[in-house]
C-alpha cells in the first residue's frame, strides 16, 4: 500500500463525509415539529421546562434526562433556523463522540493515523451509521425521539471513549459521570447496551488492564445505573404499559426469543450489503498493521469470540426486552443500539481481514475499496437529491397547513385539512382521519382547543 493510495482513500472517504453532512443538514432544516414534538411544546409552554419535564415523568414517560433535554430545545424551536441547528448539533455531537473513541483506539493499538484522518474517519463512520441505520425518520429526523435513543447512544459512546483516555482524571471523570448518566435516564435499551458493555468490560479486565481507567469504570457504572433506576422508578412507565397490548409472561418470553430470531435472519441480513461497501476502506487500512493480519474466516470467528458473544448477547437482550416490555418488536428507533453493534462489528472484521480480502482479489484490494467507496457516493448523491427534494415539498405543505389554519375564522368547529407531502426521510406531521387520534389531538392542544382537525374528504356529511 503506498502513501499516494493511501490518500486516495481518504480523499474518497473526506468526500463521502462531506456530501453526507450536506445532505443530512439540508433534509434537516426541512424538519418541522410533528405529533409529539406539539403536545410537548404545550406543555413546556403552560409548565416550564422541569415541571414539563416532572408532568411527563409522572404521567407517561419516565426518561428524565432525554425529557429535560428535549424541553430545552423546544425553547427555541419556533425560530426558523432551528431545524438547521437542532441537526447540527446531532452530527456534532456524533462525529465528536466517534473521533473521540477513535482518538482513544489509536493511543491504545498505536494505530499510524494523524488527526485529520481520525475527523474524516469519524465522519465517514457516522454517515455509515446513518445509512445503516434500520430507521431515519423516528430516531434521526424526530424532535422527540432523537435525545432518547441517538443522544443518548452518542453521550455513551463518548463516556466509554472517556475510560481509554488519560488526560486530567478529574474532568475527564466529571464529563465521563454526565455521559452515562444520561445514557441511563435517556432510553431503557441504551442503558441496558451500556450496562451490558460496562460490565462485560470490567469482568474481562478486573482492574489488571493499564490501558483503562478503572475507577472511572467503576463510576460509569454507578452514573448509568443511577440514570436508568430514576427512569425505571418513574410512575410514568406502569401509565405508559397500560396502554401496551397485555399478554402472560411465557408468551412474552416466546416474542422476545421471535424478535431475537427476526433480528439476526431478517432485519440484520438486510443491512449487510450496504454494509459491506461502507466498510471496504476499513479493510484496505488495516493492511498497514501487521499485527491484525488474518488469512482465514475461521481464524477471525475464533479470535473475535469476545466480540460476536457481547455483539449477540445485546441483540438478544434488546430482543427479550422489547417482548418483555411491549410485547412486539417495538418501534424501529428502539433497534438504534443494533445498528452501532452491526457498524462496529463490520469495522473491527474489515479492519483485520485486509489481508484476507488482498488475497483473495489478487491484488486488487485498492481498485475494488476504490470502487465500493464511489458507488457509496453515487449512492449518497441519488438518495439525497430525492430526500431533498421531497423534504423541501413536505416542509412547504406543513408551512402552508399552518398558516392555513392561522386564517381560520373563530366559529369554525371542525376544521378539514389538506393532507401533506411526502415527508421522505423526516418524521410527519400528518394527522389522522380519526378526530380523536394523538396526532389530532396534539395539534389541536397546540392551537388551544381552538378546533378539532381531520383530514379533508374523510368527514362524513349528513
Amino acid at each position: 500500500m503506498t502513501d499516494k493510495q493511501q490518500r486516495t482513500v481518504f480523499g474518497l472517504m473526506a468526500a463521502n463525509a462531506l456530501l453526507f453532512v450536506i445532505i443530512f443538514l439540508w433534509v434537516g432544516s426541512n424538519y418541522r415539529l410533528a405529533a409529539d414534538d406539539l403536545y410537548y411544546l404545550s406543555m413546556v409552554d403552560r409548565l416550564g421546562v422541569w415541571d414539563a419535564m416532572v408532568f411527563h415523568y409522572n404521567n407517561w414517560s419516565p426518561r428524565w434526562s432525554s425529557s429535560l433535554l428535549t424541553n430545552i430545545f423546544l425553547l427555541s424551536s419556533q425560530s426558523r433556523f432551528f431545524p438547521f441547528a437542532f441537526h447540527l448539533c446531532t452530527i456534532s455531537f456524533g462525529v465528536a463522540a466517534i473521533w473521540s473513541f477513535l482518538a482513544a483506539f489509536r493511543t491504545v493499538l498505536r494505530l499510524p493515523l494523524n488527526s485529520l484522518q481520525i475527523g474524516i474517519a469519524a465522519t465517514y463512520l457516522l454517515a455509515a451509521t446513518f445509512l445503516v441505520s434500520f430507521a431515519k425518520n423516528d430516531s434521526w429526523y424526530w424532535l422527540s425521539a432523537a435525545p432518547s435513543y441517538i443522544w443518548a447512544s452518542f453521550a455513551a459512546l463518548f463516556g466509554g471513549s472517556l475510560l481509554l483516555h488519560s488526560w486530567n482524571s478529574i474532568l475527564r471523570r466529571l464529563l465521563l459521570f454526565i455521559f452515562f448518566l444520561y445514557a441511563g435516564g435517556a432510553s431503557e435499551s441504551v442503558a441496558i447496551f451500556s450496562l451490558l458493555t460496562l460490565f462485560f468490560i470490567g469482568l474481562k479486565t478486573r482492574g489488571s488492564a493499564t490501558w483503562l481507567d478503572s475507577k472511572a469504570l467503576h463510576l460509569a457504572i454507578i452514573a448509568c445505573m443511577l440514570g436508568f433506576g430514576v427512569n425505571m422508578l418513574g410512575p410514568g412507565i406502569q401509565v405508559r404499559r397500560e396502554h401496551l397490548p397485555q399478554f402472560p409472561i411465557e408468551e412474552k418470553l416466546l416474542i422476545g426469543f421471535w424478535n431475537y430470531i427476526k433480528f439476526n435472519l431478517m432485519e440484520i441480513p438486510l443491512k449487510l450489503p450496504l454494509l459491506i461497501l461502507l466498510m471496504a476502506p476499513f479493510g484496505f487500512l488495516g493492511r498497514k498493521q501487521l499485527q491484525f493480519q488474518l488469512v482465514s474466516i475461521k481464524e477471525v470467528l475464533w479470535v473475535n469470540r469476545t466480540i460476536w458473544i457481547l455483539a449477540d448477547l445485546t441483540i438478544l437482550i434488546l430482543a427479550m426486552a422489547l417482548g418483555l416490555v411491549m410485547s412486539e418488536m417495538g418501534p424501529t428507533r428502539t433497534w438504534f443500539p443494533i445498528t452501532l453493534v452491526v457498524v462496529s462489528v463490520g469495522v473491527v472484521l474489515a479492519y483485520q481481514l485486509g489481508t484476507w480480502f488482498y488475497i483473495q482479489t489478487k491484488g486488487r484490494l485498492f481498485h475494488l475499496v476504490i470502487l465500493a467507496l464511489v458507488t457509496v457516493f453515487g449512492f449518497q448523491l441519488f438518495n439525497g437529491i430525492d430526500q431533498i427534494r421531497k423534504t423541501t415539498r413536505y416542509a412547504q405543505s406543513v408551512d402552508e397547513r399552518m398558516n392555513h389554519i392561522r386564517q381560520i375564522q373563530q366559529d369554525q368547529d371542525l376544521v378539514e385539512l389538506e393532507p401533506l407531502s411526502d415527508s421522505g426521510w423526516l418524521f410527519s406531521a400528518e394527522i389522522s382521519t380519526d378526530t380523536t387520534h394523538f396526532t389530532n389531538k396534539h395539534l389541536g392542544l397546540f392551537f388551544d382547543h381552538q378546533f378539532q382537525f381531520v383530514l379533508k374528504d374523510t368527514v362524513i356529511s349528513n
